[in-house]
């Protein structure tokens, strides 16, 4: 076990709000916990920079060492990657393989949230939309209606039936041409990279509702129902520059960012992985490669996710997140973390954490809204009950074969300093054995 390294965390001098709700369901259904109490007082994330921290806290050391001493028999067998800091001192109160490239399972979520959020911002709305460049003439749409999808995973048929009364609304009663799939919203990549053929993977269609790639038919049908004929059938095609907006309906990216996170919702998270390739790419050419290579929006996608994690490192006194060995230290092969591709350490967590933890409004509450609070809800609503972690740590938990992960935060009662953790259990045989573990280190924490 190796003392906390002399280690800097640059974070932007903030007041951490408790206001976390980002969206009218967020405020209704969730309250205040410990976490949020603690920072109403305005406890500030400082800046430190390169500076000597000192030793560690001789009580967190001396009990986690006490916990991990413990759970030998698991750690034998195992692997554990462990990066615990206090984002109030930046000082790092523990650490273990911090370095170590592992799966992250469903934690890989945090990261495609925390790059959504920086990238597009909270008020990002996912647009499915109905264009035409044709006139509108007795009543008749004289051309074809350009069905543009974008991968809304929360899109409805009642949503459907929306968009169907917005042209009925316009006067429109015929359609003399076509319905046009405008599918060009990402590759023809059906399923992710590294998935297992034999898990319960969701189809990556622009195309949804439902979660099925059902959309054209669902439309059709809305479009009948609503009294409105189509002279002609359906083809494929993207939609010309010029077309213009009859209808529209718009998804706030909050809204999705809920269930991704409080239940681990995979599709919709790799819908917010894919929203990313309307963000900007870093790279001077990068709009010119979203039209090269068969894999382009993963491809490209990727790269806007580990633009965010270089920024992260870079603000934080640190150069790259290249490894000694010259590899990535941060591998993204989805945002789901479906993928067994997906490699991260959990340094890079913690450095996301406070980078998120520095942007209030922008990242951190609407992330904070979004992760699953113990004891209260999501997948760790039957967690940590009783303890000084339940209603306080939030946090993201993630388990395929194999690997059991827990990240995110809570606020330490004796201190009211708000703490960055990531728990990276791989080689588990059990996922019990590796969620209690982690319960353990969240209760020290909280206390």
């Amino acid at each position: 076990m190796r003392q906390a390294r002399k280690i800097g965390y640059f974070l932007v001098i903030a007041t951490l709000l408790a206001a976390c709700g980002t969206s009218r369901k967020a405020r209704r259904d969730y309250t205040p916990d410990a976490t949020h109490a603690a920072l109403d007082k305005g406890v500030p994330v400082k800046e430190y920079v390169g500076k000597n921290l000192g030793p560690l806290p001789p009580s967190i050391t001396v009990r986690i060492d006490s916990l991990l001493l413990a759970a030998d028999t698991l750690l034998q067998r195992t692997q554990l990657g462990l990066h615990i800091v206090d984002l109030h001192t930046g000082a790092v109160l523990y650490a273990r393989n911090e370095q170590q490239r592992m799966r992250p399972a469903s934690t890989e979520k945090v990261v495609t949230a925390i790059a959504a959020l920086d990238r597009l911002g909270p008020s990002y709305l996912l647009s499915t939309r109905l264009l035409t460049t044709a006139n509108i003439s007795g009543g008749t749409l004289q051309g074809d209606l350009y069905v543009q999808g974008v991968m809304d995973p929360l899109l409805s048929t009642a949503d459907v039936q929306a968009l169907a009364a917005q042209l009925k609304g316009a006067g429109i009663r015929r359609i003399a041409g076509r319905l046009m799939a405008d599918a060009s919203f990402k590759d023809a990549d059906e399923y992710g990279w590294g998935w297992c053929w034999d898990d319960d993977n969701p189809t990556l269609s622009p195309l949804l509702v439902g979660g099925k790639p059902d959309l054209m038919a669902a439309l059709r049908k809305a479009l009948s129902k609503a009294g409105i004929t189509i002279a002609k059938g359906t083809a494929t095609g993207t939609t010309p520059a010029s077309a213009r907006c009859l209808a529209t309906l718009q998804r706030p990216l909050t809204d999705v960012l809920q269930p991704m996170m409080k239940e681990s919702d995979n599709l919709c998270a790799e819908a917010v992985f894919y929203q990313l390739k309307q963000a900007p790419s870093s790279s001077p050419n990068g709009k010119e490669r979203l039209a090269q290579g068969k894999h382009y929006s993963r491809n490209i996608v990727a790269k806007v996710v580990r633009d965010v994690i270089e920024r992260a490192y870079a603000l934080q006194s640190f150069p790259s997140i290249k490894g000694e060995d010259g590899g990535e230290s941060s591998v993204v092969a989805d945002g789901s973390g479906l993928s067994l591709y997906n490699y991260q350490t959990p340094e890079t967590f913690t450095r996301l954490l406070a980078y998120a933890a520095a942007r209030p409004d922008s990242i951190f509450n609407p992330l904070l809204a979004a992760l699953p609070i113990a004891a209260v809800d999501g997948t760790l609503k039957k967690r940590m009950a009783g303890t000084p972690a339940a209603a306080n740590v939030r946090a993201k938990t993630g388990s395929v074969t194999a690997v059991s992960t827990l990240v995110g935060y809570t606020t330490q009662r004796s201190t009211g300093h708000l703490i960055a953790f990531a728990i990276m259990n791989q080689g588990v045989q059990r996922m019990a054995d590796g969620r209690a573990l982690q319960d353990k280190i969240c209760i020290l924490l909280s206390e």
